[in-house]
């Protein structure tokens, strides 16, 4: 027997070289920022399988930074050196200076020849980007740390250089980072290339940030603050846009509201020095009220010492301080501004900017919560919140995913025109990146793990910054949602075709109807060697009245039997109905037919928990289409006004537009001011949405087998479906829930009241949901299935392809 301990271990990958630039290394959030990401201790991550063979661990490579300086060392060029960075200075100034520079950065690009180059702010943006491209290296990836809120009142040059870093992100750089959600959003406003930007919010070490019972003590002594008194604080700098003045108005309407507060300003200009500061406490009468600091090194200890935090910005970027004060134990108050709400969630309180009322109101809300069950909870949930996503490791990762993307996308062999071998390919096409996000993410992750290089092709949209940031490479397709101008489909169809032609994959996986339909048809024009299609319903066309002839069906039925023609295949079912539909119609031979219940759940996010207190809840999540039921849901609430008052119908999802089944947004503004329904719109918290239910419901008209069932039975928690293709597969009936006859509102009202009065069989049902789930939905074991049929049509036998 071979001894495994024996055997020479595989050489480790050469390290993925990172060189970053940066207009300079004086203190800023930027290279703080940078400072941090370079030194932090990522460790070696290991993928498991992959060429080792099962149970054998890979290495990726390892990430080597490098940091140039277009200007000085400032403060942080002797710290990155202390951490064993290399850092190189170019001293650029103005003329010959920047023009030395320029070709100093040129020729150290072409000597060190770095697999990724990442830019930070809009100056190294546009010269960083220019030249790496012209020293031959196509990685490049830019970094917004502006918010872009107070550009118009910056300086002609810098107002210049935004607008040309605009003009050229469509072509310079491969990513565009931004530090916060509004950034991005601006900045696609200006005409950056949307479709690249992916944001990676700021990264913490919490080990700095957190509650202190010693600091908190002696800082409050050292204030003079009475035991039992609350003590709010504001750490921020003295700046216009940090609206002091805001700050200082609430302050005296608390005062005058006989709720009067001691606040404590941290910050640059928070002093008695100045002027301007003094003088605008005393226009508003607090200046007994605050206490001034100054700039501060002990800032994390003086969050701990708070009780309340105030953010009274008229604008930000991200907000540092807020996620710094929630890790510290202090409860937040925030203006709505920058991504600061995005920031505080529910576990704060959230005002408009440069409105003192509502400031005041909101601060006397929170001051009056201290010591209360609620504010721990509030503490509790605030800390555990910007742990889990604003960790340094977060950050670290997602940048080093970029990285490792970017470099896999434009390896040094293939800007010289060689192609490299490569794993096997993996491209999904799906319409909505959305519904990629919450149906197939998953599965892509798992291929990559087994060692595919997976490719995403979906329509533009807002949520394809976020396939990027998993490492995913994304194509961007021409596809409408409602199929009418028969020019436009063609345009898709050979946009599909060329795709295909260009990338080359080994494996083509297309889900939704029109990826179906159209990637199938161009899988095989393009010769694409293997292809799994994924029938995941049929879509409204087989909602209608099928007792007479109709020609739509039968021309779509004509489109499924061609694109199911390719002769190594795959076609995925959900359910039973749908595939004797599609079997009776001669649209796929037995062999190809593959039967995977859904999607999964993973059930580590969609947790088993007790129902809540209160009210009875009825959530319904869905795209808001009539198909899904979505006008008996509101019928059934209706119907539920007189008999249960205190009954929530709680409607969660957004209109589809491109869909002939939508709802309108006169529909939804209607259904609100009736108040009978809440329309809370789309979410992204949909296991939170689910714990704080005690019923769900879908009375859709057809399903494939929909995923908001699997996820609530995974939350253990009762459903009421249709008696349709899909749901009744998604439950077991009398079981985890019940069946009611499709479009029949008081039927659902019925079924919804006697779970209502019934919690001993509503909790039962709950219990037995989770053990379907687990026994059936589980996302692990369909991804084992996925996996099984794309080792069946494409096996491990891609050494290397001749370029084309």
């Amino acid at each position: 027997m071979i001894d495994p301990d024996s055997l020479e271990a595989s050489p480790a990958p050469a390290p993925l070289t990172v060189v970053h630039i940066i207009s300079g290394l004086g203190q800023g959030g930027a290279e703080t920022v940078l400072y941090r990401l370079v030194t932090a201790s990522a460790g070696e991550p290991r993928l498991p399988g992959g060429a080792g063979g099962p149970g054998r661990e890979v290495p990726e490579r390892a990430i080597r930074h490098a940091v140039v300086s277009m200007t000085g060392e400032g403060v942080f060029g002797p710290r990155l050196r202390a951490a064993g960075i290399p850092v190189t200075t170019l001293g650029m100034g103005r003329g010959l200076g920047a023009v030395r520079g320029v070709f100093a950065l040129y020729r150290f690009l072409r000597r060190e020849s770095p697999d990724v180059v990442q830019t930070w702010m809009y100056h190294a943006d546009l010269v960083g980007g220019v030249v790496a491209r012209l020293a031959g290296v196509r990685a490049v990836a830019w970094g917004i740390r502006n918010s872009g809120a107070n550009l118009g009142r910056a300086s002609r040059l810098a107002r210049l250089v935004a607008w040309g870093c605009a003009r050229l992100s469509h072509r310079v750089p491969a990513a565009i980072i931004a530090c916060a959600q509004d950034a991005a959003r601006r900045h696609a406003a200006w005409g950056y290339a949307a479709e690249k930007l992916q944001v990676i919010p700021n990264g913490y070490d919490f080990s700095r940030w957190h509650a202190d019972a010693a600091a908190r003590k002696a800082l409050r002594a050292q204030w003079g603050v009475p035991a039992g008194a609350v003590v709010i604080g504001s750490v921020a700098r003295w700046n216009p846009l940090k609206d002091h003045a805001n700050l200082f108005a609430a302050l005296a309407l608390c005062s005058r509201r006989e709720a009067p507060l001691r606040c404590i300003l941290v910050g640059d200009g928070m002093d008695t020095a100045n002027r301007d500061l003094m003088a605008l406490a005393d226009r508003h009468g607090v200046r007994d009220d605050i206490l001034t600091l100054g700039p501060r090194s002990d800032v994390p200890g003086i969050m701990a010492a708070l009780d309340v935090h105030v953010l009274s910005s008229c604008a930000e970027g991200f907000p540092n301080v807020v996620v710094e004060a929630m890790a510290a134990g202090a409860l937040c108050v925030v203006t709505d501004v920058g991504d600061a709400a995005a920031i505080v969630g529910e576990n704060g309180w959230v005002v408009a900017p440069s409105s003192p009322d509502a400031l005041a109101e909101a601060m006397a809300a929170a001051a009056a919560t201290i010591g209360t069950d609620r504010a721990a909870d509030l503490v509790g949930r605030g800390r555990d919140s910007v742990v889990r996503r604003f960790g340094l490791d977060v950050m670290v990762r997602d940048y080093a995913r970029v990285w490792r993307r970017l470099a896999r996308e434009f390896p040094a062999a293939r800007r010289f025109g060689a192609r490299p071998a490569g794993p096997r390919r993996l491209l999904i096409v799906v319409n909505n990146p959305a519904f990629f996000l919450s149906h197939r993410l998953p599965l892509a992750l798992a291929a990559m793990r087994a060692g595919f290089d997976v490719h995403v092709a979906t329509m533009a949209g807002p949520s394809v910054s976020r396939i990027v940031a998993h490492g995913l490479t994304h194509h961007a397709i021409p596809m409408s949602r409602s199929g009418k101008n028969p020019l436009r489909e063609l345009g898709s169809l050979f946009a599909l075709w060329r795709l295909f032609r260009r990338v080359r994959p080994d494996l083509v996986h297309v889900v939704t109807i029109k990826p179906v339909l159209y990637g199938s048809i161009a899988a095989r024009l393009a010769g694409v060697p293997a292809l799994v299609a994924a029938v995941s319903g049929l879509g409204y066309v087989f909602t209608r009245d099928g007792g007479r002839f109709d020609p739509v069906r039968a021309a779509v039925l004509a489109l499924y039997r061609l694109a199911f023609a390719h002769p190594n295949s795959r076609v995925i079912f959900q359910n039973d109905a749908d595939r004797e539909v599609l079997g009776k119609a001669g649209v796929v031979r037995p062999d190809q037919v593959a039967m995977i219940r859904g999607s999964g759940v993973d059930l580590s996010v969609f947790q088993a928990s007790p129902e809540p207190d209160g009210p009875i809840r009825v959530v319904m999540a869905a795209r808001l289409l009539r198909d899904k039921g979505v006008g008996e849901f509101v019928a059934a609430a209706r119907l539920s006004a007189a008999r249960y008052p205190a009954m929530r119908w709680i409607l969660a999802g957004s209109p589809d537009r491109g869909n002939p089944a939508s709802v309108t947004e006169g529909d939804i503004e209607a259904w609100r001011r009736e108040g009978v329904v809440d329309c809370v719109g789309e979410r992204d918290d949909v296991p939170t949405l689910y714990r704080n239910a005690h019923i769900v419901v879908l009375p859709s008209y057809r399903e494939g087998l929909p995923k908001s069932l699997v996820e609530a039975a995974a939350c253990a928690r009762a459903v009421v479906t249709t008696d349709v293709p899909g749901c009744r597969d998604a439950i077991e009936a009398g079981v985890t829930g019940l069946l009611v006859p499709v479009r029949d509102a008081r039927a659902l009202a019925e079924a919804v009241w006697g779970l209502a009065d019934d919690p001993a069989r509503r909790r039962a049902m709950g219990v037995a949901g989770r053990r379907l789930a687990e026994r059936a939905f589980d996302v692990r074991g369909i991804q084992r299935a996925h996996l099984a049929i794309y080792e069946a049509l494409a096996p491990r036998v891609r050494a290397g392809r001749p370029t084309r």
